[in-house]
């Protein structure tokens, strides 16, 4: 069976045995003033994973177009995942998003819904919801965007929203590393992560 297939097949088991959030889920992802997250209720790999997904998510969402660091985030990712993203040329991609679009964007904060590890303790999945502002962009890109969120309240600049992200992390050399990754647009949600 193929990575993906088996990647994919992984991702279905544990988003199927996600539990309902009726909204009070907060598990130590909150930004406080401070910049400091409260991970001590977490075992290492938890905490470890915890602060990979943040760093990923305030790589992705803290980007400017005037001063834009295409590969902002590459330093997370496996070395098979990395190559991939050469191949598909994701810099120029990302560089050219931001400049023609001119997005300025701002993590804001996250939850976690669930991290499951796989039975070895070499992989894990990690479901989160990110807070994202776009502060400013083209009219263009928040057409875009509200085009892919298709619910009443609209995106404009300065409205944080939440993506639902989901990532498959391995264990490589002994470092946490991003080997797969998923936003889901269909998950947009606008306000506030309670």
């Amino acid at each position: 069976m193929k990575k993906l297939n088996i990647i994919n097949k992984f991702l279905g088991v544990v988003q199927g045995s996600l539990p309902v959030s009726d909204g009070t889920i907060n598990n130590n992802c909150g930004q406080a003033d401070s910049g400091v997250v409260n991970l001590m209720d977490d075992t290492a790999n938890e905490q470890a994973i915890k602060e990979l997904s943040i760093d990923f998510a305030r790589a992705l969402t803290d980007r400017d177009f005037e001063r834009l660091d295409g590969r902002s985030e590459y330093h997370l990712y496996t070395v098979d995942h990395l190559i991939e993203l050469v191949k598909n040329n994701d810099e120029q991609k990302t560089i050219k998003l931001f400049n023609e679009n001119k997005i300025k964007s701002k993590y804001e904060d996250c939850e976690f819904l669930s991290i499951t590890f796989s039975t070895d303790q070499e992989q894990v999945v990690v479901v989160y919801n990110v807070r994202t502002c776009v502060l400013s962009a083209d009219d263009k890109y928040f057409k875009e965007l509200n085009k892919k969120n298709s619910k009443k309240n609209r995106i404009s600049g300065g409205t944080p929203f939440s993506t639902t992200y989901t990532l498959l992390a391995k264990n490589e050399k002994g470092t946490w590393k991003i080997d797969k990754f998923e936003a889901s647009e269909e998950n947009i949600k606008i306000g506030m992560i309670l």
